[in-house]
């Protein structure tokens, strides 16, 4: 039987909760984050969350296990587009979490901003990261050499885009 998530929006509150999953050994080695990051940094992100930002949490049993979300491109032109970020706390991951987060992203994405494109940036050896992605309908656009310090070495950095064109039709 498969778990069901409670998606919804991010609020400041959540701050301690999204900050434990950011700081995870688990988990930040295959971030841009840094291991020892202050929960004040995520708390000043959340309460001064700018609106080109679409920040969703899932939570079970009245817990945050997962965060992902759009960011919307400002410029004039390139506005159709996103930069996409998922995380998901350590003790929580192969549970479908990604996959509900990724669900409710891509159909915010479609559905509500009527983005065109969105893109990502994950580390090369993140094979369940690349897995779930491509489920997604993201494919491989380009490597990135030695773009991402991880534990003192350098790494590659795939990116990946999913497009959502022409816009499909429904009847």
């Amino acid at each position: 039987m498969s778990q069901s998530y409670l998606i919804r929006s991010v609020e400041p509150s959540d701050a301690a909760a999204i900050h434990r999953i950011k700081t995870a050994p688990g988990v930040y080695p295959d971030t841009l984050q840094l291991p020892h990051q202050p929960l004040s940094v995520t708390e000043k992100q959340l309460n001064e969350r700018p609106a080109n930002i679409h920040h969703l949490v899932a939570c079970a049993d009245g817990e945050v296990v997962g965060s992902a979300g759009l960011i919307v491109n400002e410029g004039m032109r390139v506005r159709h587009s996103a930069d996409l970020f998922l995380i998901v706390r350590d003790d929580w991951q192969g549970k479908g979490v990604g996959g509900a987060l990724m669900r409710a992203v891509t159909d915010l994405a479609d559905n509500w901003l009527g983005l065109i494109r969105i893109e990502l940036k994950v580390i090369h050896d993140n094979a369940r990261a690349i897995a779930l992605y491509e489920k997604f309908g993201f494919e491989y656009e380009g490597r990135l050499r030695q773009e991402q310090l991880r534990a003192g070495k350098l790494e590659d950095v795939l990116v990946m885009g999913r497009l959502n064109w022409p816009r499909r039709a429904e009847a």
